[in-house]
């Protein structure tokens, strides 16, 4: 296996990541909340969650990979009030759609996918901890953890706690000893979910959850922690002050955050109006090119989301797929003989070049476009050797090593298609979108006032899958709808 270099945020340079167990990697990332469709920001996210997933793998390393759902919180107790709808039902329902666009991202599974709403066992358990060890305090069935108590505390985010109090986003509880002291446990209001706790029935705190799902599954130390910047403070804070407190352990040895995707006017956020689901793209595009598009851009880098992004993988993708669907023609004419081995990298170099090129970029702080640079230099090289062959056997050496530098590129990046083919059929029409030169979508009108009518319906009888499936085909055909009083409506199709 090879020595992995991470820029670690709590140091703010890079280092090379020791990890708990020689040979193994605990790897925590936070996952979605699950009360609506996933937008690009959180397939950002994502994308990087599984590069990086993937990198330990390939480099040699037994990873053990854990992705929570947030299934319980403030977010999805309003969304399902506004429905009338069960919290539970509504972000199980979620978690489904979730998982249907990781499927489209071609994403590799993780270890384990823990949901809040299964751990409430242990989230209590650990906040008893924290107030046996003087880290928490309970006021009126409310806990609150203490920061005060937590010398540390802000050492991530650098920020100074007694400057902390304009940095709250939320209005001061007067209950609190600290103004950035932060919820543990919260007493449930009436016809919200809760649990029984020894403080009363109740739900936890956002912060709590992913601490005590990381040691369930990893462990009190782990090795790696990702998520967007967005959450080094508070959330990945709080979550430092919490796992240290009950532990006296450090709780994660490397912190790693991607950058945000910004979108015409700054980050993408549906109080902006630039929201893109991952839904929306993969219907007009391909789960693929998204996945292209976001792993090829280095994660600490801020993405500027335009229509160049979306053309440059579109021309990548051809040269990828050009490729693939040559090597996949020459193969079925001279296949090879024996069972490919998988790449196993030491720290002796390895004895394909381009291999050992790719394998030291990916060990630098996970670049994959610099590994990405390698590959596309040397496809030109091989297509060239493949013309020079003329329809020749390269020998079963050649072959062998051509085979593994391909499997070896898509086990990190997840961006080959097995059938070529069906994806080079697809890219003109994904650059005709990009332009806009692909002819307006032809619709019947009373399709479209049938299908409005039968997700009225639908959300009449909180059959919320078939009103989400709906709007879906409404915004593939750019139908915008207008309700009226009295069950009317007009809609018109957006150019």
């Amino acid at each position: 296996m090879r020595p992995i270099k991470i820029f670690n945020n709590l140091v703010r340079q890079k280092v090379v990541l020791q990890p708990v167990e020689p040979g193994k990697i605990r790897y925590y990332s936070c996952g979605p909340t699950t009360y609506d469709f996933l937008h690009l920001g959180n397939a950002r996210a994502l994308v990087v969650g599984d590069i990086i997933h993937r990198i330990f793998k390939v480099l040699g390393y037994d990873v053990i990979f854990v992705r929570n759902f947030t299934d319980i919180d403030d977010k999805i107790i309003q969304r399902a009030n506004e429905r009338k709808e069960d919290p539970l039902a509504l972000s199980a329902r979620f978690i489904q759609e979730c998982q249907t666009d990781m499927a489209a991202l071609r994403m590799l599974p993780p270890a384990h996918t823990p949901k809040v709403s299964e751990t409430m066992p242990e989230i209590i358990k650990f906040i008893e901890r924290l107030v046996e060890r003087g880290h928490a305090y309970i006021v009126d069935g409310e806990v609150f953890y203490d920061i005060t108590t937590f010398a540390a505390y802000g050492q991530l985010s650098k920020k100074d706690i007694s400057g902390l109090a304009s940095g709250i986003r939320i209005e001061v509880d007067q209950a609190k000893k600290h103004p950035g002291d932060f919820t543990l446990w919260k007493p449930a209001k009436p016809g919200e979910p809760a649990w029984d706790s020894p403080w009363g029935q109740g739900r936890p705190g956002w912060h709590i959850e992913c601490s005590t799902m990381a040691a369930k599954f990893l462990g009190e130390e782990i090795d790696l922690h990702h998520g967007g910047i967005d959450l080094m403070f508070p959330h990945h804070e709080n979550e430092i002050a919490q796992s240290e407190g009950a532990t006296g352990k450090t709780f994660a040895r490397c912190w790693c955050h991607n950058e945000f995707l910004h979108f015409k006017n700054g980050k993408m956020s549906k109080s902006k109006g630039n929201m893109i689901t991952i839904r929306d793209f993969c219907q007009k595009y391909s789960g693929l090119l998204l996945r292209h598009i976001l792993a090829t851009h280095h994660y600490r880098a801020v993405m500027e989301w335009n229509e160049d992004l979306i053309l440059k993988a579109c021309d990548e993708c051809e040269k990828l797929h050009r490729f693939l669907q040559t090597w996949q023609q020459y193969l079925a004419q001279h296949p090879i003989q024996q069972e490919i081995a998988p790449v196993i990298l030491s720290d002796a170099a390895y004895p394909v070049p381009v291999i050992e090129k790719m394998a030291g970029d990916l060990a630098n702080d996970f670049n994959v476009a610099g590994a990405m640079g390698h590959f596309f230099a040397w496809i030109k090289t091989v297509s060239g050797a493949l013309a020079a062959a003329n329809g020749q056997d390269l020998g079963e050496a050649q072959k062998v090593a051509i085979q593994q530098t391909i499997n070896f590129f898509q086990a990190f990046s997840g961006i080959l298609d097995d059938n070529p083919t069906a994806v080079l059929g697809q890219i003109d029409a994904w650059r005709r979108q990009v332009k806009g030169t692909s002819a307006r979508v032809a619709i019947d009108p009373t399709q479209v006032e049938n299908l409005i009518k039968e997700r009225q319906l639908a959300r009449q009888n909180k059959d919320w899958a078939r009103a989400d499936q709906i709007r879906a085909q409404l915004d593939q055909w750019n139908i915008v709808v207008q309700d009226l009083p009295g069950g009317k409506f007009t809609w018109q199709q957006k150019d």
